[in-house]
């Protein structure tokens, strides 16, 4: 019984509650406070109160690190079109926090910095999501995954941290295009982020 146990906390340890392993690239300051939200999200967050003591923001640009059961996923993905999803990402992030906190260049006191890598990429199938039943059944939907964190801009301290996967949504239009559906998740994951320093902000 007792090593029935310890194997038991042992797999929880590994795969998270829900028996989904993190995957890891590497990127991120600190992958181990993260706890699994749900099968495909791993999540950190300090105090809502610590986040809302920032009011300035650097995006640092977009980086790619692929894991390594994306590559040959990402050996099919023209180069042009990797840069041009990095720069989307970056100003969907700009666009969504502009409008109420300032984008700056350089470290300070209430400065925190956001750093991001896109981790898999895969296109939307056109040729399904044309068909509504195929469609409803998001065989053809594309997707796409991150590593994100933010950091105090001076000391490095983690605010908050994500390990995401997302897909496309099979109610939308998105997906009639290549990157449709990934530059709809790309821009749900902006909202997302400034709802979370709203609510940090909101806290304090």
């Amino acid at each position: 019984m007792r090593k029935c146990i310890l194997l038991s906390a042992f797999l929880l340890g590994l795969y998270g509650c829900g028996g989904t392993k993190q995957q890891q690239t590497g990127f991120l300051s600190d992958y181990s406070r993260l706890t699994q939200r749900s099968s495909t999200s791993f999540r950190y967050a300090s105090t809502p109160e610590r986040l809302g003591n920032y009011s300035r923001f650097i995006i640092d640009p977009v980086q790619v690190r692929f894991y390594a059961g994306s590559r040959a996923q990402k050996s099919k993905i023209k180069p042009e079109d990797i840069r041009k999803l990095q720069n989307y990402m970056r100003q969907s992030m700009v666009n969504a926090l502009s409008e109420r906190y300032e984008i700056v260049y350089s470290s300070g006191d209430d400065v925190a910095r956001i750093r991001v890598a896109l981790t898999d990429l895969k296109t939307s199938k056109v040729i399904r999501n044309i068909l509504p039943a195929a469609k409803l059944s998001g065989t053809g939907l594309g997707s796409a995954s991150m590593e994100a964190e933010i950091i105090d801009s001076q000391s490095g301290q983690q605010l908050r941290a994500i390990v995401e996967t997302q897909s496309g949504s099979r109610f939308s239009f998105d997906g009639l295009s290549r990157w449709g559906d990934v530059k709809a998740v790309i821009d749900k994951w902006s909202g997302q982020l400034r709802k979370r320093v709203d609510e940090a902000h909101s806290s304090n």
